[in-house]
């Protein structure tokens, strides 16, 4: 049973209610598949732990009555502490009585557990079943909130596997690498996005963009952007028509948000060359590193995704020669700030200074050399989501 903040919960409890309510106490909860988990501790101040399957009617008549809420608090007698699992109750059998307390539960939800004391009578003869029912009465809330605590949490960790950009997928004759990296935040996720598709027809769609804003808000937006991009390359495959049907499906369910974004179309040449049609949606303009170190602007006038009905989207097409390498950004890397005042911007010209001085690099070297200098200029301290995504011309043998 791996670590958790109910595990961390469930040995705090044992451990307070030794040595002032008992010398060994257990706590038993049950979980969503049937089993129970165990915590006990006693005098000699050390917490074990297991799972157990959850014993049959039958067999531990005082536990399950007890789990279910029917048997609320009470000294077990012998034959009941004898029917109780072994895994976690031979130590009891020591002690001249053991209290069962039933958790109460919370408002129209099952009895959370049980808590078993075992105790020397003459050493516990003036506890108050007060004291212990109210003991009784604070594990079952720390319990309860520990346990909406996880479920909350693992609900968000599946959410943001939603949104995560995906594995880049591999391509016969292109090198694929790319880089996401949202601003600090309650969650993992941003406003930034990346996804690739290949078209039936043995091309590939590609995209990059960014949602106005950062945190949960941003990165539902940018989830639904892309899910709305995996839906349309179905009916559609033009860079430019796709950002159309995009800002179509935008309009009236992005509120005052909206994105940039460039898409673009590959197809292989012979030779190794890569034919690529761009259609861009107000986005910064991506560069292409040259094998000779040559790096050019590829310009692509583009208006707003989400703002307006009638918004023009332009277009470019341009050739990948083999080992040249298109690289797509997000403002994240060219509004890094950073400086005496935390103002100076890594700006348009040191971006293009970087990828020169990646001449000659795959893409996956090209990526991680803006990254790491990006970071280096910020202090690693960026404060908006950064993306970025390299294709490479990769000739096959």
């Amino acid at each position: 049973m791996g670590a958790t903040d109910l595990d961390a919960a469930a040995t705090l409890i044992v451990e307070l209610a030794v040595p002032v309510l008992a010398d060994c106490a257990v706590l038993v909860l049950p979980d969503a598949r049937g089993r129970l988990d165990w915590w006990r501790w006693s005098l000699r101040g050390r917490c074990t732990r297991g799972r157990i399957r959850r014993p049959a009617v039958e067999s531990a008549p005082a536990l399950t009555a007890a789990l279910d809420g029917l048997k609320q608090a009470g000294l077990l007698s012998h034959n009941e502490i004898a029917g109780l699992p072994r895994a976690f109750a031979e130590p009891l059998t020591r002690y001249s009585e053991v209290a069962a307390l039933s958790l109460p539960p919370a408002p129209g939800s099952a009895p959370p557990g049980i808590l078993l004391l075992g105790r020397r009578q003459e050493t516990y003869a003036d506890v108050e079943s007060g004291l212990m029912a109210e003991f009784a009465d604070r594990v079952s809330r720390t319990v309860q909130a520990t346990g909406q605590f996880e479920r909350n949490r693992a609900a968000t960790v599946a959410l943001q596997s939603t949104l995560h950009p995906p594995t880049l997928p591999v391509l016969p004759g292109i090198r694929l690498s790319a880089v996401y990296r949202p601003s600090a935040g309650p969650v993992d996720v941003g406003g930034d996005f990346y996804d690739l598709f290949v078209q039936p027809d043995g091309s590939t769609l590609f995209t990059l963009g960014d949602v106005c804003g950062n945190g949960p808000e941003a990165a539902a937006l940018s989830g639904r952007v892309r899910h709305a991009l995996a839906a349309l390359r179905l009916v559609e495959s033009d860079p430019a028509r796709l950002l159309h049907l995009l800002n179509q499906a935008l309009l009236g369910v992005s509120g005052s948000k909206f994105a940039t974004a460039v898409l673009g179309c590959i197809t292989r040449r012979s030779g190794g060359a890569l034919h690529v049609r761009l259609s861009s949606g107000g986005h910064p303009s991506p560069l292409v590193l040259r094998h000779d170190g040559t790096v050019e602007v590829v310009a692509i006038p583009g208006m707003l995704v989400g703002i307006m009905p009638q918004a023009q989207f332009g277009e470019n097409v341009l050739e990948l020669a083999p080992h040249d390498t298109l690289v797509l950004y997000t403002d994240g890397i060219t509004e890094a700030r950073a400086g005496a005042a935390g103002d100076e911007l890594f700006g348009s010209e040191r971006l293009r200074e970087t990828l020169a001085n990646c001449q000659g690099l795959p893409a996956d070297q090209v990526t991680t050399h803006l990254d790491q200098t990006v970071q280096a200029w910020s202090g690693g301290s960026a404060r908006d989501d950064i993306a970025v995504l390299a294709i490479q011309s990769a000739p096959t043998q």
